[in-house]
């Protein structure tokens, strides 16, 4: 039988069958707490909150039960907020979710607080770009709300191949496998997954050839300095940027920096 053909796929579209699988060893209890932690801290009473590239929905769920929050989480893929609504369906959240771009945001309400984390914001590549979503951002903030968010550094790259490159896993009904790169010149991670459907769900085609999907991502790293220079330019007063998981200031060596910024 001839291997079956790939079908080349935008991000996020195939890869929502398995996300959660390609996720499984994140804390997301932890990074929630974190996050829960950061927000109360730089803002008293917070209620309503808004997390940007949601994905499968898992960090929102979790900070639904942490407190009284109400929560928007959005994300651009509706294959992942798809399965974010199915999982919220079946614990009953009270947790919205949207259809969103990141840099076309567009809801009817103001919020205490933005968050968007898991490195989302290195899918924007340019400068330019992540200004575009701070002024988006500010638009729907309180005055004196927070934007939190994540980004990873060059250093997190160059060590995550070594656990990132040639990963597999399965579902039930996916299988994948994720080839990892890091370009140390244009500073560009390239995260390669091939989705390949399993017997079970060809079911009692299981003659049949499986259909494979291909997706590739990429982030644009950014340096420290490269980011609060961008920050700089925006109208946000920098509260803190912090190292990894910790509140500790960032620095040199830092491999993911959590930014806290407050509007005007």
């Amino acid at each position: 039988m001839q291997p079956p053909e790939i079908q080349m796929v935008p991000p996020y579209s195939a890869l929502a069958e398995v996300y959660d699988e390609v996720m499984r060893d994140v804390s997301y209890g932890v990074w929630t707490e974190y996050i829960d932690e950061l927000i109360c801290k730089h803002h008293p009473n917070p209620e309503d909150l808004m997390e940007l590239a949601c994905g499968t929905g898992t960090m929102a769920l979790e900070m639904s039960l942490l407190d009284h929050y109400n929560i928007l989480a959005t994300d651009r893929s509706e294959h992942m907020i798809d399965a974010a609504r199915k999982k919220g369906a079946a614990i009953g959240t009270s947790v919205t979710f949207k259809v969103m771009d990141v840099l076309h945001i567009n809801v009817e309400r103001l919020f205490d607080a933005v968050y968007m984390v898991f490195d989302s914001v290195n899918y924007l590549h340019r400068p330019s770009e992540i200004l575009e979503l701070h002024r988006q951002v500010l638009r729907y903030l309180k005055p004196g709300g927070l934007f939190l968010f994540d980004f990873t550094t060059p250093r997190n790259s160059q060590k995550a191949i070594q656990y990132l490159n040639n990963v597999s896993g399965e579902t039930e009904s996916y299988r994948y496998t994720r080839v990892s790169q890091y370009d140390h010149d244009r500073r560009i991670h390239t995260n390669k997954f091939v989705i390949t459907e399993t017997d079970d769900v060809l079911g009692e085609e299981a003659s049949a050839v499986p259909r494979r999907y291909c997706e590739v991502h990429q982030q644009r790293i950014y340096t420290l300095e490269e980011m609060r220079e961008i920050l700089s330019k925006t109208d946000f007063h920098v509260l803190e940027t912090y190292d990894g998981f910790t509140t500790k200031p960032a620095g040199k060596k830092s491999l993911r920096v959590t930014v806290v910024l407050q509007s005007p």
